[in-house]
């Protein structure tokens, strides 16, 4: 009877404390950013250079293979086309698909930040400036931001608080599981 009791004063003792963290935000962690590719781990590493080598090819259907080995296509639209490719060859500035797999590369050239998701695996994302707030950037920062965009769309991002603009990540285990602009 004894332990019921100490079980039951234990419990109620805590449902305050329960309720509190249930009443607080969720506080987003803060990035860590590198540029040292030698740091990622390997499946990050080769994907990224598998991704980087059919961007180069300049035939956007290159990354096929790349999407096809894997368990689900990266993300591409937050309106979640059936076909990947054919999503990125319609937003790109050409036909073919070329601009779009050179903006890939340039965002590969940027730093990375990286940081578990809420399951505790690791996202490495490029560039590492869609993970900072951009009214906060550094001098060292700003060129980074302006070696992809042009100072109108640098001050929009500022204007929203947030990097809207196109990023790719690539998930602890090798998977590609985004190549997407927007919020």
């Amino acid at each position: 009877m004894r332990l019921q009791l100490a079980l039951a004063a234990t419990i109620a003792l805590s449902l305050p404390a329960f309720a509190q963290d249930a009443d607080e935000p969720y506080v987003w962690p803060t990035p860590e950013i590198s540029d040292d590719i030698s740091a990622l781990p390997e499946p990050v590493r080769a994907k990224r250079q598998a991704l980087i080598d059919a961007a180069r090819s300049g035939d956007i259907a290159a990354l096929q293979s790349i999407i096809d080995a894997q368990d689900s296509p990266p993300n591409v639209s937050f309106g979640n086309p059936d076909d990947a490719l054919a999503y990125l060859r319609d937003v790109s500035e050409d036909d073919d698909g070329r601009q779009i797999l050179g903006l890939l590369v340039d965002l590969f050239d940027q730093p990375y930040a990286y940081y578990p998701d809420s399951g505790g695996e690791t996202n490495y994302i490029w560039p590492y400036l869609a993970e900072i707030d951009p009214s906060a950037l550094t001098a060292e920062q700003q060129v980074d931001a302006y070696r992809l965009l042009d100072s109108e769309a640098i001050e929009e991002l500022k204007q929203m608080g947030a990097w809207y603009y196109w990023r790719t990540i690539i998930n602890e285990s090798g998977q590609w599981s985004a190549f997407v602009a927007g919020d």
